[in-house]
């Protein structure tokens, strides 16, 4: 197809039918910049669009194709149909290859995502542990849902993700109605790991006091389907604690090592 040709054809024809850039880019659905892209040669219509151009300008496929007017009966209606036809198959190859392209990203997306999940837990254990820690993504989502527990003052899912954890929410209650208001819980996957047999996780605690915002970090354990937390902060240390955070720390304390 001659770009030059086939545009002065096109624009030939649409003069004829006394229509406007945009009256033809309307019946074919399209923008009357694409028509004037056309009469100026700069491209070419779609090919899905030929049949319905050739329709609109009263000829046939086999003239736009060619930019001029057929002058002898040997281009028949069956040389147009066959064209058509052409067009058509053209199409459904077009389609074909585009869904086998979708299958094949497809495809690649979910052996990419398996590939994640087997090396995720494993990495997991290596990196920040002593080994393969399947068991990691049971105690993160464990930990997870104890830290909300926390935050939301929550007894019963209290009881349910909190091993030892009689206490707790009436400690934590009493805390927040001297002030201390725990404000953001979260486990990190990243540091949820198996070490020396022991499921580890640490949960980032966001407390405000007295207007300010302070952050802790709480290591605990996963067992029997459970979180056991271990002491925010140690006085042994030799450093002095304000009360109400040592108060937060035996709050949260649950771990119990026998």
């Amino acid at each position: 197809m001659d770009n030059i040709k086939t545009g002065v054809f096109i624009k030939e024809l649409r003069k004829e039918k006394s229509m406007t850039q945009k009256e033809l880019a309307d019946l074919l659905h399209i923008t009357d910049r694409a028509v004037s892209k056309w009469e100026r040669g700069l491209c070419t219509p779609d090919i899905s669009l030929l049949e319905p151009l050739a329709a609109a300008l009263g000829v046939t496929v086999t003239e736009i194709i060619s930019g001029e007017r057929q002058k002898t009966e040997k281009y028949t209606d069956e040389i147009d149909l066959a064209v058509k036809n052409t067009i058509t198959y053209s199409e459904n190859e077009i389609i074909q290859k585009v869904k086998a392209v979708k299958k094949r990203m497809l495809a690649y997306m979910i052996s990419a995502f398996l590939i994640l999940l087997l090396l995720i837990p494993t990495l997991n254990g290596i990196l920040g542990g002593n080994g393969f820690a399947w068991e990691c993504i049971p105690a993160y989502y464990c930990a997870q849902n104890a830290a909300k527990a926390v935050q939301t003052y929550d007894e019963e899912a209290i009881q349910t993700y909190i091993g030892n954890s009689d206490g707790v929410f009436t400690a934590l209650s009493g805390l927040k109605d001297q002030g201390v208001i725990l404000r953001e819980a979260s486990a990190k996957f990243s540091r949820t790991r198996l070490e020396d047999m022991f499921l580890l996780v640490e949960v980032d605690f966001i407390v405000m006091y007295e207007e300010i915002n302070y952050q802790f970090t709480c290591s605990g354990t996963y067992n029997n389907g459970q979180i056991e937390f271990m002491n925010i902060v140690n006085p042994s240390f030799g450093q002095d604690y304000p009360t109400w955070m040592l108060q937060l720390s035996d709050a949260l304390s649950t771990y119990n090592p026998g």
